[in-house]
């Protein structure tokens, strides 16, 4: 008789007394009562109970008369860590010191309590001397003395002190169990106290490679290149006969591995499963929302894992004026990057452009609702943060299947369940370990038992009970399969034995589990599928079958000479992700992978050639490889950034082209330097992100520091020169005031990530101020318009107007014009930079440098246009590095080559409304273009067309403007 028939026929002895059946699980009693009713029919008198429920039970109304309280296993983690934090700060050299209060170190101490508690040891029968290290062995008496005392002074009690309050059971209840129990002395002693001599032990069955009514069940083994490609073929072979998914019982050798492959699979198949252990939290949105959170602030807040949850739609905002795009857009375009500081220093309404300060206002008040409720420093606590979480999910997380309503509801019960567990501040790093130890409980689609239409996917620890008539168990690898027998690092099997024969050593304890399993599985009957991944692809390494396959081979065969050579033998090649094991008549394709391997798959094992086909099938692809083809021609195509705009039959209106269009120059130098980025920006206007990424060695990335510094001195030379009415007279005391002060607005607005980075970069300010200033006490010229910007009364963009009738309006603003004799003028562009790319002889540059010559003329248009002098003549140019690093030099070019830039731009707006977009010249260019992964290696490929005759017509123009120096 099996376990079944026996467990019915000891139901059946006493039909009419209440029976109570412990089980390891709840679900596993009601799959062996399921297998009874489905083999005998309907019993009676029978409850499954494990045994510390019906203990709690049997306690509860003795522990309400006498105001105690039941401590579960979660808080007792936290009484242990405030009792090892006392030790620690009584005796700072103690066992274990504060600062190895790590989730880890606590979780492991709270074990090894929580053994000796279970094993019946008091404190005071603990000896120091049965440790290997008389220090541990003093430090875990005192710390179990400790325990003892917080449970009798604070009304609380563990699952082990229960003991103390189970009254003897005066009914006829009959209790079963089967061997072995793996029951600890004190619970053995609890259901000897409850049951007295009405108890039952059901004897285990032989190992299920040893059970010969195991052996007439009808095997099938197979083996596969990797999990993913095992799990293929299980479900290719589910598919193929069509069988009811209610008979099968899939049992999972390395759960937490195989059952996300599993679920990804059977979803996109649509076939109805169940999951005995469910799920983590993060295979539903509201999880990934609260890990992405978690994460967020472990961080240190930066905007780009904030936008990620975001984007993706794990969390929302109620403010629904604005969508999930535009407050992504603003996040990225903050200049955020991390730290709470700058979040409520960059998104205040005074620092927001006037078209996002509504909706920046919106978002300030989220973050800030947020930042409020987080500690700081080291007074962060777990439990805090856990409530924090539960909140963020409540406002901010939606609903949007039972899951994620699970997840919010379980949130909020731990924050119920843990509110009076006593805890204490601690550094942000440490708080975040233990919410993710406690988020690491949390478990979605956990459905205990099968359901019916279902597949029950169940782990090796608990599955075997369904009495499904088809079992598939995954993963018989020699590594899965096997069981730890590592002993505990903190009480070691020797310290066990010594300290008391009832706690159980790693030894025993893994020749129990494996008993115990062995046993399990020899009640399957039916048909039962073995596999196992012959290679593991993440350590990229071939590895072995499980003994047991062996065993079950030889019990199958009746051979038990059968070695592992016989086993490779019989299960024969391993098959891959891709179908083309079977034979065509039995394939069945899993997804559109293995419908193409069959359609590209000849009969005689070779490959057909299916390039057309593909192409057919996907036109995306073909036009890929077309522009694959295009590029590597040697004729410039669309695919090289031409157009081929027809400019001859608009060429009426080209005039009106060009006053129509507003222009910077920094779009024609760009367009100069870089056709192809100056499409990407300005005609798909396609934006790099911009964000802010942490770096915890700078303050200002090279943009903010430029402007601090233009700010400097502008408002240093608008004071000495009372904005340019009048010769300056230089102080060196207001200029460093100002700097300060300036100084100071920044760091209001971009707080930096440390001090000492603050000190340094604002000594660096310093020194280059200093260099501005040594420069300008030398200068008999005058400062006369500053931030000058280019517009007419109106406000609009002024017009600039060249020889040979080219017209075209212009956006910009130049830092400075000074006036160096009468009605002559030079205009001043600031550069933060380095001088090495405005050499002598580089006047225009190939049409890069341009500012130099168009602002000279715009300036002087201006300056007539508007009366400020309408004799005036600008004259020179120049850029000026007033810093440490640019060395106070100046590159100063006299405006006497008009004509050239009449040509210039000319050149340059004609190839522009032609449509040529072309790559640049010089591949440098690309070391710093933000479009670099969209455009690869077109510079390289782009040589031999501009030199190639066949393109001479198409680029003379552009190649003209090249060639100026």
């Amino acid at each position: 008789m099996d376990l079944i028939d026996r467990l019915y026929q000891k139901i059946n002895e006493a039909p009419l007394s209440p029976k109570v059946l412990l089980a390891r699980s709840y679900a596993q009693g009601q799959q062996l009562l399921e297998q009874i009713c489905k083999r005998y029919g309907a019993v009676f008198n029978v409850e499954v109970q494990t045994l510390r429920g019906i203990v709690t039970a049997k306690t509860k109304s003795e522990l309400f008369r006498r105001k105690i309280s039941l401590l579960d296993e979660g808080q007792a983690v936290w009484v242990v860590r405030e009792l090892m934090k006392q030790l620690a700060i009584e005796n700072p050299m103690t066992y274990i010191n504060e600062s190895m209060l790590k989730p880890g170190i606590v979780n492991q101490v709270n074990r090894v309590i929580s053994d000796m508690r279970l094993a019946g040891l008091r404190s005071d029968e603990v000896k120091a001397e049965c440790f290997t290290n008389l220090h541990k062995g003093k430090y875990l008496k005192r710390l179990l003395a400790s325990y003892e005392t917080y449970l009798k002074e604070n009304g609380r009690t563990d699952v082990a002190g229960l003991a103390d309050y189970l009254k003897p059971g005066g009914d006829e209840t009959v209790y079963l169990a089967f061997v072995p129990t793996g029951w600890t002395l004190v619970e053995r002693n609890m259901i000897h106290k409850l049951s007295g001599d009405r108890f039952c032990f059901l004897d285990s069955d032989a190992p299920f490679y040893k059970n010969e009514d195991f052996s007439t069940n009808r095997f099938s083994m197979f083996r596969a290149t990797g999990s993913l490609a095992e799990v293929r073929e299980g479900f290719r072979r589910i598919l193929s006969d069509h069988a009811a998914l209610d008979r099968m019982e899939i049992i999972l050798s390395d759960y937490e591995h195989y059952a996300p492959i599993i679920h990804s699979h059977a979803e996109a198949l649509g076939v109805a499963y169940t999951l005995s252990n469910g799920l983590p939290l993060v295979f539903c949105d509201a999880g990934k929302a609260v890990v992405g959170a978690l994460d967020w602030i472990a961080e240190g807040f930066p905007v780009k894992r904030l936008a990620e949850i975001l984007r993706h739609g794990y969390i929302s905002f109620s403010d629904e004026r604005w969508s999930r795009t535009d407050w992504i857009r603003l996040l990225e375009k903050s200049g955020i990057g991390w730290g709470r500081e700058r979040y409520l220093a960059l998104l205040r309404p005074e620092r927001l452009s006037e078209e996002e300060r509504e909706q920046g206002t919106a978002l300030f008040t989220y973050v800030k609702d947020w930042f409020d409720r987080l500690p700081e420093g080291n007074e962060w606590n777990p439990l805090i943060l856990l409530e924090w979480l539960t909140d963020f999910v409540q406002k901010h997380v939606p609903a949007r299947s039972l899951d994620d309503a699970n997840v919010g509801a379980t949130l909020r019960e731990m924050k119920k369940h843990y509110s009076a567990s006593p805890s204490e501040p601690m550094p942000m790093d440490l708080a975040v370990q233990y919410v993710k130890e406690m988020l690491a409980g949390i478990r979605i689609r956990v459905t205990a038992t099968p359901k019916p239409g279902a597949i029950h996917i169940s782990s090796l620890q608990n599955g075997g009970w369904s009495g499904r008539d088809r079992t598939w168990i995954l993963g018989m690898d020699e590594r899965t399969w096997s069981i730890s027998a590592v002993q505990d690092p903190l009480l070691l099997d020797q310290e066990r034995i010594t300290l008391s024969k009832h706690l159980e050593p790693a030894k025993e304890r893994a020749k129990n589990v494996r008993s115990e399993r062995e046993s399990r599985l020899s009640q399957i009957r039916g048909e039962i599928w073995l596999s196992y991944s012959s290679y593991d692809v993440g350590e990229q390494k071939s590895q072995g079958p499980a003994f047991e396959m062996l065993q079950v081979l030889r019990l199958q065969s009746g051979d038990s000479s059968l070695d592992f050579g016989a086993l490779e033998h019989s299960l024969g090649e391993p098959y891959s992700v891709m179908e083309i094991m079977h034979a065509a008549e039995l394939a069945a394709s899993f997804d559109e992978i293995d419908a193409w391997t069959i359609l590209l798959h000849e009969s005689n094992g070779k490959s057909k050639d299916g390039r057309q086909i593909i192409l057919q099938t996907y036109p995306h692809l073909a036009a890929g490889y077309q522009a694959q083809n295009y590029r590597l021609n040697e004729k410039l195509s669309a695919y090289d950034g031409w157009l081929e705009i027809d400019t001859f039959a608009n060429s009426t209106d080209l005039d009106s082209i060009q006053r129509r269009d507003t222009i910077s120059v920094s779009q024609l130098e760009k367009y100069a330097s870089c056709g192809l980025q100056y499409y990407f920006y300005y005609v798909l206007k396609l934006r790099p992100k911009e964000v802010s990424e942490f770096d915890r060695t700078r303050w200002l990335q090279a943009s903010e520091r430029g402007s601090l510094l233009h700010d400097v001195f502008r408002r240093y030379l608008e004071d000495v020169t009372n904005k340019g009415t009048k010769r300056g007279v230089h102080n060196r005391g207001r200029l460093a005031e100002i700097m300060e002060i300036v100084i100071r607005e920044n760091e209001l607005c971009i707080p930096a990530p440390n001090m000492h980075v603050f000190a340094k970069e604002c000594e660096e300010i310093r020194r280059d101020v200093e260099i501005f200033y040594l420069n300008e006490v030398g200068k008999t010229d005058q400062p006369c318009f500053f931030e000058l910007e280019l517009t007419t009364h109106d406000g609009e963009p002024i017009e600039i107007n060249l020889s040979s009738g080219i017209r075209f309006k212009l956006k910009g603003f130049v830092d400075r014009v000074d006036r160096i004799g009468p009605h002559e003028y030079r205009i001043i562009d600031y550069k933060t930079g380095s001088t090495s790319k405005y050499k002598a002889t580089e006047y225009f540059s190939g049409g890069t440098q341009l500012q130099h010559a168009i602002y000279s003329i715009a300036v002087e248009q201006w300056l007539r246009e508007t009366g400020k002098d309408p004799e005036a003549k600008v004259t020179e140019a120049e850029y000026y590095f007033p810093t440490e690093r640019g060395r106070g030099e100046n590159v100063r070019r006299t405006q006497n080559r008009r004509e050239e830039l009449t040509a210039i731009v000319a050149n340059l707006l004609e190839s522009r409304n032609r449509g040529i977009y072309v790559p640049a010249k010089d591949s440098k260019v690309c070391g710093w273009c933000d479009y670099q992964a969209v455009c690869g290696s077109h510079v390289e490929w782009m040589v031999g067309k501009r030199e190639s005759s066949v393109n001479a017509d198409i680029l003379n123009t552009l190649l003209e403007v090249e060639r100026h120096g």
